[in-house]
């Protein structure tokens, strides 16, 4: 296939653009003009400086192409709501725009659980959820509006296919694992709750496989729809933390606090960062103290169906590659 990848440079993309180059495809990517794109360009994949809000830049990286994946959003616990609009919900309706425009055949939109988010626990909960009347944070919100916004615009001239990965890990994290290490390492972790949560996340790789199949899926079983992605195996989230930590003789969180008050506290700091104009991001929002306290496990039965989905890495290995990967920038 001839393949546009959204935020080339990231964590999922990257794994993703491997993948596509390992099977002989063709791939281009549109990132921001100061991302770190030369590896890349080294490689043979061809690089395209754009903005997801400019639409003539997304345009452009969409012409010729027959496979568009849309990965880059703006994933974060706060921050302004006109910056996640424009990049998550104006940045997928110009993609969108961009492939009618260049006939590309099938758009696969990289869209998350948090769409589907009330904060409240979700145990082997499956596509049937309804989106929440209010939404915890913007990211949920406009990631909620970009993806009905991806599977409304299926039909004969664009077969559209929504994903939502989960809790994404492994080699190459440059965002999530990171920032729990450092902080793990300055013991200003805490952990929220009681510790017995349970999640499925997602193994990057088995990910990357995911979206490949997403756009090979026969129409009649997989255009127009949604589909949970992870590795199928619950896990304790605090314990899964403490493993990798002590793997790599970081300390785990020594000190706890209930979700309650990890709530009040993530609703007092937001008005706070708010009312005040505050630089950076509060430590603790409702949203994080959610995602951190609750249950979040999500079935792929429909992926294993629709999609032929069976994630390939297991925990055990993809433990192993990620311990390995992260001793190495020790």
């Amino acid at each position: 296939m001839k393949a546009m990848v959204t935020g080339g440079t990231g964590f999922l993309a990257g794994h993703l653009i491997d993948k596509l180059q390992g099977a002989g495809h063709a791939v281009r990517t549109l990132d921001l003009a100061n991302a770190p794109t030369a590896e890349l360009a080294k490689r043979g994949v061809e690089v395209k400086a754009g903005d997801l809000r400019d639409a003539e830049a997304v345009a452009v990286a969409c012409a010729g192409m027959d496979t568009v994946f849309h990965v880059a959003a703006l994933a974060a616990p706060f921050g302004p709501r006109k910056l996640f609009w424009g990049i998550n919900v104006t940045g997928t309706d110009n993609v969108i725009s961009g492939c009618k425009a260049a006939g590309v055949k099938r758009l696969v939109h990289v869209s998350s659980p948090s769409a589907v988010f009330d904060g409240t626990d979700h145990v082997n909960a499956d596509e049937s959820l309804p989106y929440p009347k209010k939404f915890m944070s913007h990211y949920c919100e406009t990631k909620a509006i970009s993806e009905q916004h991806a599977l409304a615009a299926n039909g004969p001239d664009l077969e559209t296919v929504a994903l939502r990965p989960h809790a994404i890990w492994g080699p190459r994290d440059k965002n999530l694992w990171p920032r729990i290490i450092s902080r793990a390492r300055a013991g200003k972790m805490v952990q929220v709750g009681d510790g017995l949560n349970e999640i499925t996340g997602l193994y990057v790789e088995n990910g990357a496989d995911a979206l490949i199949l997403a756009a090979k899926a026969p129409a009649e079983k997989a255009a127009g729809k949604v589909y949970f992605i992870n590795d199928g195996v619950p896990v304790k989230l605090w314990e899964f933390v403490r493993r990798v930590l002590s793997a790599l003789n970081i300390p785990g969180p020594k000190r706890q606090i209930s979700y309650r008050t990890a709530y009040v506290m993530g609703a007092i700091q937001e008005f706070l960062w708010s009312a005040l104009h505050l630089k950076g991001e509060p430590t603790i929002t409702r949203y994080t103290a959610s995602e951190l306290a609750r249950h979040h496990t999500y079935s792929i039965a429909r992926a294993r169906s629709d999609l032929g989905y069976n994630p390939r890495i297991g925990l055990e290995e993809g433990l192993e590659k990620t311990i390995a990967w992260f001793k190495t920038r020790a």
